[in-house]
């Protein structure tokens, strides 16, 4: 109104010169006249003024609603915020009060704030609800509330409306007011002054701080919380609960959807209001069930398209069309405006695990600590990342030994964080658009994890546990990337991930993972055969990392073949006696002893202990040295104990224990315990029963401790114990452990060993548990046949060679237990063939020359039988070559023939070939090997070979033993074979023993051995002990032979009639010449008749001569 007088006041003067210019009057009169009606616009402009000032008292005084949402209609829960929220704003304070709720970007702060305004909607209280994005929404919202309140002056253009706003709510606004300010997430915005703004104030000046008003903030920052709260805690906004998000997915959803179905998907959500809504909309127009959707979300290829997904959601005016991802690209945006290295970190952060991340692993080299903890508080202060100290995960070690990792760091953060699983998601999406910035962020990533991961033995276990996670993560994202856009050109790339690779192959194998070890160990050695070739120390390392992993899983000749090849590398690139070719000298003498190949090694292990023990002597305080040696000293100590050695192999060990004390971890080093161990197996074989016990005990314990149950060690370390048992005649107990064996490998392998199911069959079986027997050879059987165990893959040449001769040991084992129950019809499907059984592949004129090569054989005539073995020998060399099972069981079929014509002759040549071929392709557990190994120990001892014979047999001693068991009859056969050649040799003593040992063992088995065998038995320690003159044990031996065999097969029985030769000379000796004579009396009418027809057994030694001669004795 003010206006409108002076614009007509200003008129009329104008008006008044133009009618004095026209009429000649003076204007003064004119004004005069003029004068009463700017009177009366005076007091016009009075009454308006009165009027203004009337109707401001009124907007003042009756409430304004200036909210531009609706009511949510599908807000759940959120009481106890609401709670705080009330509680709160309650507090009367002297000046405005405030309130801020903060979170995550999704989890609903808006709605939160929405649904308390309609909850306090009151006559009494004005509502204004204002933008805090951007300088331009917070304007737009101020102009809005001073058009509706009608505020004095907004209207003009030079005036500042958001402090008319202010002021007005301040001075003239006569009822309570509340304001919403939503998403304060810019402090740029918000703080600081803007240069689009005329006035030089920040936008935060114009917030009303009057005691009649409310102001309620919400935000996804936390410090931008703190600061509008002058320090005091915001109210923070978490995802939903469990009833909340199955409320909020609503009823279409869950009808029909089992409760763990809601559950699982709610938590691949994360429980977040905003991904729950999208996904509800998704699937309904899309039509997807719950099951099709979490498969989308779990899948790496549609994950990111499904969380970016853009929906209409309620109560976002501002954004209301956006996606989870969208949503949170805004976060990410103000981060690296306000904080680039904020933005690097969450990239690094969403390449590892999201859980438990050692902040420590991410500092870069030599980062201030306060800018580091600077940038990661501003993740926090966003909700995308939570922070906590080191002690909730592990202990000072731990950090320590990070810190030792990060030499390259001047003080080390202690904390670790978490992430939110889809701000992981969309932080990986948002690396993906960074374009070269993204390339090296994640480079960054792999070459830190690379470096500070540890090489994953033992005493690197903790923090192995800690990394492992992460470094499996960002190798992921590198083998999908490969996958996704091809093999990476960049080399410093390509070598951190195969150092990791190594390094995670170390730590699977070290744990039992070793499928997992394999795997990785195969990715570094093509990796770094690419950029380093086959001839370098890393690929060498690979290779050894590789073949020790196959061997653990049973591929011991793959195995082996490349341990020769990393150590020839080795040697050639380091030298003799570098560390390094130590151990890989170390591997090859592991993998020729697993084998079998006890001499080469021996060999081995001898020139690694003799090394390091220079090294030692040269460094006597190294622990590293000190570990090496004890695993030098153990290498050797078992190879004796293979061999028999068992006092030099007791020795030893017992300088290992003492050494192994003093290594880098003492006591709590596995070298230290794998030391007890094989002293506990080499106190068990020379009867130090009790320690052998208590070592057993004691190492078992801390295996289970330090590994748990299912680990491969502690699998072996009950194994040996098992064994113990089955040694000492404890079946009962060796079942019982075998069981929990049993139990542990399946829950570690997928399915039982081999070698653990033929051990508790027999264990059953001596308990004469035969139905049980039965069927646990059944189920090794079918194993066998179905794969040569989940842990074996050698080629399939040996595959199949491997899976004859263990398939036809474990039918020989269930046709003894059908037999034992009396099920002879059955037994026969199961009985086996000499060495192999024709297939159908066979060419039919060689299975028939070898069909009647063993009928001439059977019926004595040998020189026939070696022709014909010629001839199938010549088909099978042009159709199969040497190198096949069958050639090879013809070959010993000739050498059979050959000695029984001659038993001088050099047949032994043909057996150590056809030996070699068995042990390579079969390997030493074959019961064809040892039949073979049997066949060439009785050659050389027929031709007065006895050392050489003696080596045989304690090999085949070993290999049985190891095989069936002390007490099987075929341990029986070559334990005999020994102590034959040993009493040849004159080495009565141990001869003694060893006839000692197969007596007692047929004692204790009446059931299981044959009768004629106990009567050998009896006989055979009655032999030696009449060589060394033990006259009265001797008869009293020789009685219980002869008795037995009369009872068995008359007097009349050739064999009778020798042992009772032996009775009589063994009786008079001791002067006993009358029942001498009687002896005698009787033996002159037990050989006047024919002898029996009967004759020993296959395995059984028929005897001839007098014991005196000792080349004659059984």
């Amino acid at each position: 109104m003010d206006r409108l007088v002076r614009t007509l006041s200003l008129q009329l003067q104008i008006e008044a010169k133009w009618t004095a210019d026209r009429t000649g009057t003076d204007v003064s009169k004119i004004l005069s006249l003029q004068s009463g009606q700017l009177g009366l616009l005076e007091q016009m402009t009075s009454a308006t003024s009165i009027k203004e000032d009337e109707a401001r008292s009124i907007v003042g005084s009756k409430p304004v609603w200036i909210v531009p949402l609706s009511r949510n209609s599908k807000f759940v829960g959120r009481e106890d915020i609401l709670e705080d929220l009330e509680e709160l704003l309650l507090q009367r304070r002297d000046g405005v009060v405030i309130a801020v709720l903060y979170g995550l970007g999704g989890v609903g702060k808006t709605q939160v704030a929405l649904e308390y305004v309609y909850r306090k909607k009151s006559p009494s209280t004005s509502v204004f609800w204002v933008h805090g994005s951007s300088l331009s929404r917070f304007v737009e919202s101020y102009k809005r509330i001073a058009i509706e309140c009608n505020i004095p002056g907004h209207n003009d253009p030079k005036s500042d409306t958001m402090q008319l706003v202010r002021d007005w709510l301040e001075t003239h606004c006569a009822t309570r007011w509340l304001m919403i300010v939503d998403n304060v997430d810019d402090r740029a915005v918000f703080f600081h002054q803007d240069p689009d703004m005329t006035t030089g104030r920040a936008l935060i000046e114009y917030i009303p701080q009057a005691t009649n008003g409310t102001v309620i903030y919400t935000t996804r920052s936390r410090d931008i919380g703190v600061d509008l709260l002058s320090g005091s805690e915001p109210i923070k906004v978490s995802p939903l609960s469990i009833e909340e998000g199955i409320h909020m997915l609503g009823d279409r959803l869950t009808a029909s959807v089992p409760r763990d179905a809601q559950i699982s998907l709610l938590e691949e959500l994360t429980y977040l209001p905003l991904a729950i809504s999208q996904a509800a909309a998704f699937m309904t127009k899309r039509r997807k069930t719950v099951a099709e959707y979490i498969r989308l979300l779990q899948d790496e290829s549609t994950k990111s398209r499904v969380l970016d997904h853009r929906t209409l959601h309620h109560g976002r005016e501002d954004r209301s069309y956006e996606s989870v991802t969208s949503t949170w690209w805004i976060t990410f945006q103000h981060l690296e405006e306000e904080n680039p290295r904020s933005v690097e970190l969450l990239m690094m952060i969403s390449l590892i695990d999201r859980q438990q991340i050692p902040l420590g692993l991410l500092q870069d080299r030599n980062e201030n600590m306060f800018d580091f903890e600077d940038a990661v508080g501003l993740l926090e202060a966003f909700s995308l990342v939570s922070t906590y100290s080191y002690a909730e995960v592990c202990d000072q070690k731990v950090m320590d030994s990070l810190y030792d990792h990060r030499i390259d760091v001047n003080e080390l953060s202690l904390n670790f964080c978490d992430m939110h699983r889809l701000v992981q998601r969309s932080s990986r999406d948002w690396l993906g658009k960074a374009g070269d910035y993204g390339l090296y962020t994640a480079a960054k990533t792999l070459r830190l994890c690379s470096n500070v991961f540890p090489s994953g033995f033992f005493e690197t276990w903790p923090l192995c546990r800690i990394l492992y996670p992460h470094a499996k993560a960002v190798l992921r994202y590198y083998h999908d990337a490969t996958f996704s856009n091809g093999p990476m050109n960049d080399d410093s790339i390509t070598s951190c991930q195969s150092l990791l690779l190594h390094k995670l192959s170390t730590y699977s194998r070290q744990q039992g993972n070793l499928l997992e070890s394999e795997q990785r160990a195969s990715q570094a050695m093509a990796l770094r055969e690419t950029i380093q070739g086959t001839q370098s120390r890393e690929y060498l390392e690979s290779m050894e990392s590789f073949a020790l992993t196959i061997s653990m899983l049973g591929r011991g000749e793959e195995a082996c073949e490349m341990q020769q090849r990393v150590f020839e590398g080795t040697l050639a690139l380091l030298g003799p006696n570098h560390r390094r070719t130590l151990e890989a000298r170390n591997q090859l003498g592991h993998s020729l002893r697993a084998l079998g190949d006890y001499a080469a090694a021996e060999e081995h292990h001898r020139e690694e202990l003799s090394a390091k023990r220079v090294l030692l002597d040269q460094d006597p305080g190294d622990p590293d040295l000190i570990d090496d040696l004890v695993i030098a000293i153990n290498n050797v100590a078992n190879i004796m104990r293979d061999q028999g050695e068992y006092d030099e192999a007791y020795t030893l060990l017992q300088e290992g224990l003492v050494r192994s004390a003093g290594g880098k971890l003492g006591e709590e080093h596995p070298f230290y315990w794998l030391t007890k161990e094989s002293l506990a197996i080499v106190s068990g074989i020379m009867d130090k029963r009790d320690q052998a016990h208590e070592l057993f005990a004691q190492v078992l314990a801390w295996r289970i401790k330090v590994y748990g149950e299912s680990h491969h060690s502690t699998l072996i370390t009950r194994g040996q114990y098992v064994s113990l048992l089955s040694q000492e005649g404890d079946y009962a107990k060796a079942e019982e452990e075998g069981k929990l064996l049993l139990k542990y490998e399946v829950l570690t392998f997928g399915s039982e060993r081999h070698s653990t199911l033929h051990n508790h069959g027999i264990h059953l079986h001596q308990q004469k548990k035969y139905r049980e027997a039965e069927l646990n050879y059944k189920r090794l059987l079918k194993l066998q046949q179905e794969s040569f165990g989940t842990w074996t893959r050698s080629s399939a040449r040996m595959s199949k060679a491997k899976r004859e001769t263990s398939e036809e040991s474990t039918r020989d084992l269930i046709r003894m237990a059908l037999e034992a129950q009396g099920k002879m019809e059955e037994a026969k499907v199961y009985e086996a063939t000499p060495l192999l059984s024709p297939t159908d592949n066979d060419p039919s004129d060689a299975r028939e020359l070898h069909q009647k090569s063993l009928d001439l054989f059977a019926e004595g005539n040998f020189e026939a039988a070696e022709a014909i073995a010629r001839q199938e020998l010549d088909l099978r060399t042009k159709s199969a070559g040497l190198d096949d099972d069958r050639t090879q069981a013809c070959l010993f079929q000739i050498a059979r023939a050959i000695h029984e014509q001659n038993p001088l002759s050099d047949s032994q040549t043909l057996a150590r070939q056809v030996l070699a071929y068995r042990k390579r392709v079969h390997g030493w557990r074959s019961s064809g090997t040892h039949d073979i190994l049997a066949f060439l120990a009785a050659t050389v001892r027929d031709q007065g070979k006895f050392e050489e014979a003696e080596e045989h047999y304690r090999q085949l001693v070993l290999w049985v033993d190891n095989t069936f068991g002390k007490l099987d009859v075929r341990t029986y056969e070559a334990r005999w074979g020994l102590a034959n050649v040993l009493s040849r040799q004159h080495r009565y003593p141990e001869s003694e023993e060893l006839y000692r040992v197969n007596l007692q063992a047929q004692l204790d088995n009446p059931t299981e051995s044959l009768p004629q065998h106990i009567a050998q038995a009896y006989f055979n320690l009655g032999c030696v002990l009449w060589y060394q003159k033990k006259y009265e044990e001797g008869e009293a031996c020789f009685r219980q032979a002869y008795s037995r065999r009369v009872k068995l097969f008359g007097e009349e029985d050739s064999q009778s009639t020798k042992v009772l030769v032996c009775l009589a000379e063994i009786v008079q000796e001791q002067g006993e010449d009358e029942e001498a004579g009687e002896l005698y009396t009787l033996l002159c009418k037990a050989t006047e008749l024919p002898p029996s027809d009967d004759e020993e057994q296959e395995g059984t030694e028929v005897f001839d001569g007098q014991p005196r001669n000792d080349d004659n004795s059984a």
